[in-house]
């Protein structure tokens, strides 16, 4: 028995939740620990509300969203959405499931957003899932350091244009509802994906 479901284990003895049901959930959230985290893909990206398809460079854009766009960046501010897509694969016999999740996304090392989901997600035994993890940010308010242009190219950089690498890191914490209370896994599971 791993040293996660040992833990986790022993607390639910102490609070006196030994039923199956509780011993089975426990056993579903401790297989988040044996499953591969990696990430699948960046997509339905939007800046200023323009979607971004793959490849998309600044040169794509008509005369109107240029000019939105060179009045958000004199604004100092470029709100951009975007999905992050996590495969995770669960090579255990049984399920693999939480309630919700924290989670924490940086890009070239600056937090960009720290939240929950609140979806219940379920990996089925050796199977795998892929988990979307939706994001909203101003990139001008996180790298208020940098110059314009480079805030831009980062934002395309996510729909695939060619301009420096981008590093995406992605932190999630699993929880379990048991009997009304939401408890969580021990550690954050972390990732991290270099965009080239």
């Amino acid at each position: 028995m791993s040293k996660i479901k040992r833990t986790l284990l022993i607390l639910f003895v102490m609070m006196g939740l030994t039923s199956c049901e509780v011993l089975n959930q426990v056993a579903q959230m401790a297989n988040f620990a044996n499953c591969t985290f990696n990430f699948n893909s960046v997509n339905q990206i939007q800046m200023l509300g323009i979607n971004l398809t793959k490849g998309m460079t600044k040169t794509d854009l008509n005369a109107a969203q240029l000019l939105n766009l060179a009045n958000a960046l004199m604004r100092r501010e470029l709100p951009v959405s975007f999905n992050v897509n996590v495969d995770v694969t669960n090579p255990n016999t049984i399920a693999a499931a939480m309630s919700k999740m924290d989670y924490i996304l940086s890009l070239n090392g600056k937090q960009v957003i720290s939240t929950t989901m609140n979806n219940a997600i379920n990996v089925p035994a050796n199977g795998s899932s892929v988990v979307t993890i939706p994001i909203t940010t101003d990139l001008f308010q996180l790298f208020s350091g940098e110059s314009a242009e480079a805030i831009m190219n980062l934002a395309f950089k996510l729909a695939g244009a060619t301009s420096d690498p981008v590093n995406v890191g992605l932190q999630v914490k699993p929880y379990i509802n048991i009997n009304g209370q939401q408890l969580a896994y021990p550690d954050f599971i972390t990732m991290n994906k270099v965009l080239n």
